[in-house]
């Protein structure tokens, strides 16, 4: 028996070891501004990111159908307590007119986690709904089933529907709007009850009216504070 169990502690720790290896597809989508370049960059080597200007904004450049030439995924490896997993991801732009961007990433790829990057500009500026366009314009895409343009017939006829196993909420530039009591909040796991989620309130509703499974939480790319575990706790407990 003793022999069986170590055995069986073997095959599990072998298993549980090659799983940091398989490429998990993560799309990262937001808002211009709201720190995915910074998110990228700290995926890929951990420290503190230079404050990013406006000529590091990211871009694509247009093809003549309208399309938008992407960049190439990128593999990173994200730790935690002492856990490992290799995640695939590229860095899209935030513009209005990249979002359809965002989709064909999406489909293309069939990404199994969203990552969803978000600020607190909306406190700072009630008129500025920036962030609220950009998660509306996800959760109506993948509520209606919005088929993007330019994926090719073969997807065309095969690939009738596409819905991600998860979406992770991350409210970006912490150490610009987290206080004491918000801190508070966030350790014992109700950040989402705080302000700074109000206005995305009607959008969660409709992800879990959807049976698309939500985890919120928050960091700061820029110090790397909450990155990595944030994305790790949501690949693992949904």
């Amino acid at each position: 028996m003793a022999g069986e169990i170590i055995v069986a502690h073997g095959m599990w720790e072998a298993i549980r070891s090659s799983k940091q290896y398989v490429p998990h597809s993560v799309g990262v989508y937001g808002a211009s501004m709201t720190g995915k370049t910074t998110l990228d960059r700290q995926l890929t080597t951990q420290g503190e990111v230079r404050p990013l200007g406006e000529d590091d904004r990211t871009h694509h450049r247009q093809k003549r159908n309208g399309d938008y030439t992407l960049p190439l995924p990128t593999h990173k490896r994200i730790r935690s307590q002492g856990l490992k997993k290799t995640v695939v991801s590229r860095d899209l732009g935030g513009h209005v007119e990249y979002h359809s961007s965002w989709l064909k990433d999406m489909w293309e790829r069939k990404v199994k986690t969203l990552v969803v990057v978000l600020d607190h500009r909306q406190l700072e500026d009630a008129t500025n709904t920036e962030n609220q366009v950009a998660l509306s314009y996800l959760v109506r895409s993948l509520r209606n089933q919005v088929r993007p343009k330019g994926l090719g017939l073969r997807r065309f006829f095969f690939q009738r529907k596409y819905m991600p196993r998860r979406i992770i909420i991350l409210m970006n530039k912490a150490d610009l709007w987290l206080d004491e009591e918000g801190f508070e909040l966030w350790e014992k796991g109700f950040i989402v009850r705080h302000n700074v989620f109000d206005v995305f309130r009607q959008s969660l509703y409709e992800l879990q009216e959807a049976n698309i499974p939500v985890r919120v939480d928050a960091c700061s790319a820029s110090i790397g504070w909450n990155v990595d575990d944030a994305i790790f706790r949501g690949l693992m407990d949904l």
